[in-house]
């Protein structure tokens, strides 16, 4: 049997720094049949063509400013392969980790996404010791049908999820380009509510944490009000019962709390319980006290 080709997307945007180690974790893989797509959003400087032209399996693409979704669905356009894989330009991969994931895609074809554990690297690259994911007996809950234990709770860690580019074809599981900050969020909590999913707990990429006062992460403020906006893509998805649509808008009300209380901690919430049972929409508006 042929083995599938795998297709990497990595968006850049005014970032040179990472760009060269994103690509070359994904060309010494121990899986040879990968394309490199590097979609440059737009960035002032052309120096993201010239550091993809050092790989032969690397293809440069520019496109105008669109945001970090709008820069992966162009991805998703351009990619010929069987198999999709997202990579921020910071972030980089062990050598097994293309391997190992396909090799799961391959053997059931009912699961659509294969995700894992990520290890934090500082600013030079350098293992911090911390492990972002699934904590210790808790694994098993990131396998499967996932939706209700992620909603609200977790979603998959950027730089790790392999993904079967035929479930991508639904046009409810394009990233929302409105969506600026938090689009990951939106993305998998939506695929997730279709499709069987699986995880490595064993850490199979490295996040970089460094300081930037740009890094979209780290603007926590920016998070409210994307629940209203999930809410809203939930609603407009083919397949959602209607029985769901309240238990999602009451558990996106909850997040909606949680995220405002990160963003504001001196003016933190308590959830009424009358409010989220009867009028959850009370939450979901909470962006309209920064109007």
């Amino acid at each position: 049997m042929s083995e599938p080709l795998v297709s990497v997307i990595i968006p850049t945007y005014n970032r040179d720094t990472y760009l060269y180690k994103a690509i070359e974790s994904v060309a010494t893989q121990d899986y040879k049949k990968v394309e490199i797509i590097v979609v440059d959003d737009g960035s002032k400087l052309n120096y993201a063509e010239e550091i993809c032209n050092k790989f032969k399996n690397c293809t440069y693409f520019y496109k105008d400013n669109g945001g970090l979704s709008s820069a992966r669905n162009y991805g998703v356009i351009k990619a010929k392969g069987e198999f999709i894989s997202f990579l921020d330009d910071d972030d980089f991969w062990l050598r097994n980790k293309l391997q190992k994931q396909v090799k799961i895609l391959v053997e059931d074809d009912e699961i659509n996404l294969v995700h894992s554990a990520a290890s934090v690297v500082d600013a030079h690259g350098k293992k911090t010791g911390k492990i972002i994911g699934a904590s210790t007996g808790n694994e098993h809950k990131r396998s499967g049908r996932v939706f209700w234990n992620a909603l609200g709770v977790w979603v998959v860690k950027s730089p790790t999820p392999l993904i079967r580019k035929s479930a991508l074809e639904n046009p409810d599981f394009l990233f929302d380009e409105k969506i600026k900050i938090g689009e990951d969020l939106d993305f998998y909590q939506r695929f997730f509510y279709l499709n069987k999913i699986y995880y490595f707990k064993e850490p199979l990429a490295f996040y970089r944490v460094y300081d930037d006062a740009k890094r979209l992460s780290t603007q926590r403020e920016k998070y409210v009000g994307l629940e209203k906006k999930m809410f809203t893509n939930f609603k407009k998805m083919k397949g959602v019962k209607m029985l769901d649509i309240f238990k999602i808008k009451k558990r996106l009300a909850i997040m909606a709390v949680n995220n405002w209380n990160a963003a504001f901690p001196d003016k933190k919430l308590i959830v009424d319980r009358f409010f989220l049972n009867f009028y959850p929409s009370k939450y979901l508006d909470l962006y309209k006290k920064l109007e």
